[in-house]
């Protein structure tokens, strides 16, 4: 996913990245910081990370922490924090007797600048052996291109922009759990398909992901012979009137958005207010109870999102409740924890532990090891990685070659492979539809 840049955001954005930096030490939440002070550290592939007897591993956390988009944001550091608290209960509290501790910068989802300067400050953090994140595609095109330099693994639980890896270049140091725009026009498209109405409305953010999930899913429709009208508004955007007006007045059979909460909630709230009562859906983005359903009771009624969180373990729920004290209700929680997973399992086999105590990782080996993991049962599903480094469900599978495949089979199941869901407000809830054989109302 992706946020728009405002300029009503970048001061608190800006202050956070000067002076709150958070770090997490993994054990039963505590927030606290270790002692390791950020210098100059020199990395590359060709360079060792090497972890000093005594200092903790640090896995870096890049996502939006302030302003509108913080709260998703939050949400998907605890997500890693829980994460990180269940694979050492699994496996032990230390890795080659270092403890692991959670450093999160705040990115500003896809502010100007603001990733890459998150970026810079998680490599310069002694001991740093990968980052978990960024968290929107607007962002990941910033950070992606330094990680890759400085060889450091990333893993992202949500940015889902079509080609944030296959455009990477040939270190291939970047990763995602999350699934790709194209997957998720292809659902929104053969939706729109299935209506049988001429007339159709996306409007978009103008962001980089939602440019970019509106250009596959306007894509797909028209394989069906759906054609889709289209417009762009402003992030940060307040007063929806002309466009709300401009769609009732069209009477279409559908309208989708594109874009992140509270300007959603807006849009949707203004569209009502001026006469449409037709289908409404939203992207990832907008895909949330606390963000989008609350805010709007019982108007929120049967509204759609493509992109919503697969259903959590009760395990996991349990621990993510008991370590933060609220549950997790956006759309990429689980994918953000086996995120994490995926790279402490990694580095656990490639780490080598000295006779001083001291811990060395060959960055190239790690990034190895990251793409030749898998969890066989991850909690957004099975989650392998292919040449890329997008998620697939087997190993050897391509991304792209299973959404073309599935899209001409009409399968849905690839759906879920690949880790997306769709759901729907039923009762002031999100019920998924994929995965439970729920009806659309």
């Amino acid at each position: 996913m992706d946020s728009p840049g405002s300029a009503r955001w970048r001061r608190p954005l800006l202050l956070s990245l000067m002076g709150a930096v958070l770090v997490i030490a993994a054990c039963g939440g505590d927030e606290k910081d270790d002692g390791t002070a950020p210098g100059s550290v020199t990395r590359g592939p060709e360079i060792l990370i090497v972890i000093p007897a005594g200092k903790p591993i640090v896995i870096g956390f890049s996502a939006a922490l302030t302003g509108p988009i913080g709260a998703r944001g939050t949400e998907y550091r605890d997500a890693t924090v829980t994460g990180v608290e269940r694979w050492k209960a699994a496996n032990g509290n230390l890795i080659g007797g270092h403890r692991i501790v959670v450093h999160a910068e705040d990115d500003g989802c896809s502010e100007p600048g603001l990733a890459a300067i998150a970026a810079e400050r998680l490599l310069a953090q002694p001991g740093l052996v990968g980052v978990i994140g960024p968290q929107c595609s607007g962002g990941a095109i910033q950070a992606i291109p330094i990680f890759s330099a400085a060889a450091v693994v990333a893993i992202s639980g949500s940015a889902t922009t079509t080609n944030l890896t296959t455009d990477q270049d040939a270190g291939r140091f970047f990763f995602r759990t999350a699934y790709r725009n194209d997957l998720e026009g292809a659902l929104i498209g053969q939706y729109l398909a299935g209506l049988d109405v001429e007339t159709h409305y996306f409007v978009d953010d103008g962001s980089t992901y939602a440019v970019d999930l509106i250009d596959a899913a306007t894509a797909i429709a028209a394989r069906f012979g759906v054609t889709v009208n289209r417009i762009q508004v402003t992030p940060g955007q307040v007063d929806f009137s002309q466009e709300a007006e401009t769609i009732a007045s069209a009477d279409p059979g559908f309208v989708g958005y594109a874009g992140f909460n509270p300007d959603a909630v807006l849009f949707f709230r203004q569209l009502r207010d001026a006469g449409y009562n037709g289908p409404f859906g939203a992207g990832d983005a907008a895909a949330s109870l606390r963000g989008f359903v609350e805010p709007l009771g019982q108007l929120a009624e049967n509204v759609l999102f493509a992109g919503c969180s697969p259903t959590l373990s009760s395990g996991f729920l349990s621990d993510f409740e008991g370590h933060h004290g609220y549950s997790p209700t956006a759309a990429f929680p689980a994918h953000y924890a086996d995120a994490v997973t995926v790279l402490l399992n990694a580095i656990s086999k490639v780490a080598v532990e000295s006779s001083d105590g001291s811990l060395t990782i060959d960055p190239s080996e790690l990034r190895d090891a990251v793409r030749a993991e898998s969890l066989a049962e991850g909690e957004s599903g099975p989650v392998f990685f292919d040449i890329f480094g997008d998620r697939v469900p087997s190993a050897g599978d391509l991304a792209g070659q299973l959404i073309v495949q599935g899209f001409a089979e009409q399968d849905n199941s690839v759906f879920i492979s690949l880790g997306l869901q769709a759901c729907q407000v039923q009762d002031g809830a999100l019920v998924n539809l994929l995965d439970t054989g729920a009806e659309i109302r």
